[in-house]
């Protein structure tokens, strides 16, 4: 009951299941993708080669989380004030948004 919403599952219209089994699909679709872009960032950044050090990897990979943490916030703190209007638009942007980052991230 914690994670269902009152009255489930009378409270739900019936196009909901058939949204959330979609959903489903993506977000696995969405977690290999995440796995495979993960490896081939790891690869682009040394692991697994002998001359390049942990420290070094590691500071690459914080460097880069830490950039794109900054421009999410700068984004946030820009746009913020627009996402009440339009969810739906805002919710597909960031999921089309993300795919374009995860692509340059694979290559």
């Amino acid at each position: 009951a914690t994670f269902l919403p009152a009255g489930f599952p009378a409270s739900l219209p019936p196009e909901y299941f058939r949204y959330q089994a979609w959903n489903v699909v993506q977000d696995l679709s969405s977690s290999l993708r995440g796995v495979l872009c993960t490896q081939k960032i790891l690869e682009g950044m040394g692991v697994g080669n002998a001359a390049m050090t942990a420290l070094a990897a590691t500071m690459l990979w914080m460097a880069r989380d830490g950039c794109a943490m900054l421009g999410g916030l700068a984004f946030t703190a820009a746009i913020s004030h627009r996402f009440g209007a339009d969810v739906k638009r805002w919710r597909l942007f960031a999921d089309l948004i993300n795919d374009v980052a995860l692509f340059l991230d694979m290559i």
